[in-house]
């Protein structure tokens, strides 16, 4: 019974590793992406050829509210994780491991500022971005 359970417990960590890195992948690609994006907007535009700087525009956009919505799967993956590690955190704890059970009570009484979260930080800068290059979009096809 002990084998299983640590198997079940190191497969749910694995699990939340390999979401957690696949979140931080996808944010580190949707930066680039927009590097690029901007680069090819701004190229665009200085050179007078407003069709293409739309295109841009119109691709940043749509590409953030994508990897915006990616990340929300992503999340949804790791919270499977977590609860999971909680569930096995909680169980050791209650066997009388107590370093563990202080790990978790520690981990339970931290309360952090829905502002300093992975979330609303990810999903802030999506947001904002798409919103940038929506207005910039708006700004192409009214200067033309």
């Amino acid at each position: 019974m002990q084998d299983s359970k640590s198997d079940a417990q190191a497969y749910a960590w694995n699990w939340f590793a390999l979401h957690a890195g696949q979140r931080l992948q996808l944010v580190n690609f949707w930066l680039v992406s927009v590097a690029f994006l901007v680069a090819a907007f701004v190229q665009a535009y200085s050179n007078r050829m407003a069709a293409i700087a739309v295109g841009v525009s119109v691709a940043g956009f749509v590409s953030s509210i994508a990897f915006m919505r990616l990340d929300v799967r992503t999340r949804q993956l790791v919270h499977v994780a977590e609860a999971a590690l909680r569930y096995f955190e909680t169980k050791r704890a209650n066997e009388g491991f107590d370093e563990v059970a202080e790990l978790v009570r520690a981990a339970d009484q931290c309360r952090r500022s829905r502002l300093d979260s992975y979330r609303f930080i990810i999903q802030g800068l999506q947001l904002s971005v798409a919103v940038l290059f929506a207005v910039a979009t708006v700004y192409c096809l009214v200067s033309i």
